[in-house]
């Protein structure tokens, strides 16, 4: 059923031109012209004639940029925060697309993701994705205490 919206999601054929992301995103196209010069988005030429169109990644880091500018950051400092932010966020994808063994959602309200089997004992579970190896690490942690991230990351090195 989501087959094909996916399929256009992850395409490079979704595009956007100029104006409807200028109209969107509430900024000019000069401003996604500049936006363009400084690196921060990339659009592609569609046709002949050199008319700017943009794919979804782009889109959604103007949105971004977009966001960041208006809690009063610069552009320099709105497009670092945009490109942690997807960063982090394809992270996330990466590691939830892989290792999620089943997900449900109840009363449309409940979400859950099922990751081995665990119980309801004060326990709160650490997920770590090794970039270089492409493993995931799981930690049951008791308790209420802050984590040492550091230490979970140099365990299995």
């Amino acid at each position: 059923m989501f087959s094909t919206l996916r399929k256009w999601l992850e395409s490079d054929e979704l595009r956007i031109g100029i104006s409807e992301l200028s109209k969107m995103s509430q900024t000019s196209p000069r401003q996604l012209r500049y936006w363009e010069e400084k690196g921060y988005i990339t659009s592609i030429n569609s046709d002949s004639s050199g008319h700017r169109s943009y794919r979804l990644q782009a889109v959604v880091t103007v949105e971004m940029i977009k966001y960041y500018l208006d809690q009063g950051f610069t552009l320099t400092k709105a497009a670092e925060k945009a490109q942690d932010r997807l960063t982090k966020v394809q992270h996330i994808r990466t590691v939830f697309s892989k290792f999620i063994k089943d997900s449900e959602v109840i009363d449309d309200r409940y979400v859950l993701f099922t990751i081995g089997k665990f119980e309801e004992k004060n326990e709160r579970l650490l997920i770590v994705h090794d970039l270089k190896k492409d493993t995931l690490d799981y930690h049951v942690i008791v308790g209420c205490d802050p984590i040492d991230y550091a230490a979970y990351c140099t365990k299995k090195t």
